[in-house]
């Protein structure tokens, strides 16, 4: 009897610890972040997708090129001089809407955001947020200070799923209305989780073997 229990016990525990191994795994590898480098050049950002976010850029309605993956700004100053944002980073006209569609939902997001101004906006830019039917949850306008040579500001979102965000820029007191400038970086996100099918899968596969095992050695005693 010492003997079953202890194969039960084993094997239980086995099962146990693989699927905890497995598990934390799935949940480490949920948080991603684009730190807007990973392509090593200036690519246009619109219908570019990296890292389970493809990036749509339009003015007036229609798509453009003048937002790019890996840029840099102001071109002529050192990153020192920013706060919340580094180049490489993403930057365009800030006449522009810039959406970010995410290949999975999800349960939260984050990024920063500089607009060319030396003073506080109220809005600096705003972000629509649309679950997985595409239904948008509301606007949120995230005012922007000037820490360094940019007007900048956070946002984070922790909630409901979602599956895309919209986000717009005031682009009325720039220093050149004619050619309003944004800067976005450090995109993190956090996949909702998907369900652990497979760890239920070996779970009850190896319970039903042990459950078998037991019940054979019982009869053979």
């Amino acid at each position: 009897t010492l003997s079953i229990m202890s194969t039960t016990n084993k094997l239980s525990l086995a099962v146990f610890s693989m699927a905890c191994i497995v598990f934390s795994t799935t949940n480490a590898d949920a948080v991603t972040k684009l730190t807007f480098d990973e392509l090593g050049f200036p690519t246009p950002v619109d219908n570019l997708t990296v890292k389970g976010v493809t990036f749509d850029y339009k003015i007036d309605g229609v798509d453009s090129n003048e937002a790019m993956y890996n840029a840099s700004f102001p071109p002529q100053l050192p990153s020192g001089l920013l706060a919340n944002v580094q180049q490489p980073l993403l930057e365009g006209n800030a006449k522009g809407i810039l959406s970010l569609d995410f290949a999975a939902p999800v349960a939260a997001l984050e990024f920063a955001v500089g607009v060319e101004a030396f003073r506080p906006l109220a809005p600096g830019f705003s972000v629509e947020l649309l679950d997985q039917a595409l239904n948008s949850l509301g606007i949120t306008a995230v005012n922007t200070a000037p820490l360094a040579i940019l007007s900048e500001g956070l946002f984070k979102y922790s909630g409901a799923p979602i599956k895309k965000a919209i986000l717009s820029f005031n682009s009325e007191l720039f220093l050149n209305p004619n050619n309003p400038r944004f800067s976005l970086d450090n995109l993190t996100y956090t996949a909702v989780p998907e369900p652990s099918s497979v760890i239920a899968l070996l779970a009850s596969s190896a319970i039903g073997a042990c459950l078998y095992r037991v019940r054979k050695q019982q009869k053979v005693v």
